[in-house]
Formats: structure tokens, sequence, C-alpha cells
């Protein structure tokens, strides 16, 4: 794998939390080949009205998610997970946590969840373009298609 030279692209936006399937979540990254990929590096959400005292969690992943309020570590389609303001210290997630083997072929999905209803989430995600060999290419396709598709 080789990162391309000023493949970085920065994507920045906001979804609504709650929503899961809509194409407003959809990160339109495939190039048509088969060939180049994207790795996140950093992954940033805030709430639409950060001195509101609401939190976020927002997870990318390869395929959308109907499970948007948990991280599952076992799903190999969950690329990033990012929090804001989540209160409870003891038990609480804030920061970003990315996988470290991420990379994403076609296109990426953003979901967010709030416990309190009609927030908006902003994001901030940074990705790398790679190309590979073709062969590598299927492999990690097949990875971000979970092996049977969509869940």
């Amino acid at each position: 794998m080789k990162r391309v030279k000023d493949g970085k692209r920065i994507l920045r936006g906001q979804i609504a939390t709650g929503t899961y399937q809509g194409s407003e979540n959809r990160i339109h990254l495939f190039d048509g080949v088969f060939t180049t990929g994207y790795r996140i590096v950093e992954f940033k959400v805030m709430d639409g009205s950060p001195t509101a005292n609401y939190e976020i969690f927002a997870k990318v992943s390869t395929e959308p998610k109907s499970n948007i309020s948990a991280p599952d570590f076992s799903d190999v389609q969950e690329l990033a997970y990012a929090g804001w303001a989540i209160t409870n210290s003891a038990n609480g997630f804030e920061g970003e946590l990315i996988m470290e083997d991420n990379m994403a072929i076609e296109d990426l999905w953003i979901s967010a969840y709030s416990s309190s209803d009609n927030r908006t989430c902003n994001y901030y995600l940074v990705l790398e373009k790679y190309t590979f060999p073709s062969w590598d290419g299927a492999g990690i396709l097949v990875e971000n298609l979970s092996q049977g598709g969509p869940q």
C-alpha cells in the first residue's frame, strides 16, 4: 500500500442525530476503481449548540448501521467512533477511537446518536488516500462488506 501524495481529504458537515439510513449520511468516496481507498486518520464530533450541554456519540462505517447508539468492535464495517460531552466520567467515552487497520474503497456512512431528540451533530473527518494492487483491493472490499454484504 502506498499513500498518495496530496491525497488528504478533509470532510466536514452536519447530520441529524438519531438518523442512520438516509442518503444525507453517505460520504461518497468511490472513484470507480478498486485499487484506491481511504484511511480515516481523524474523526471529531461536536453538538450543533456546544454550550447546551448535550452529548453525542457517532460512528463511521462502510455500510449504514441500524444500531447507532453503541459501538460494536466485532463489526469490521465500523471503522471509527467519536464522542462529545459524555458526562459520565466513570463509564463515558469522549474523544475518538479509530481502528488502526481501517480502509474504505467504496463510500462511508456516518451516524450519530444523542439521548436528546432533534440534535444536530457537526463532524470533522480527515482521510488519506492510498493506492494498492487489485488483489489487495479485493480483500479490502470483502472486509468492507463483512463478507456477506450489509447486515
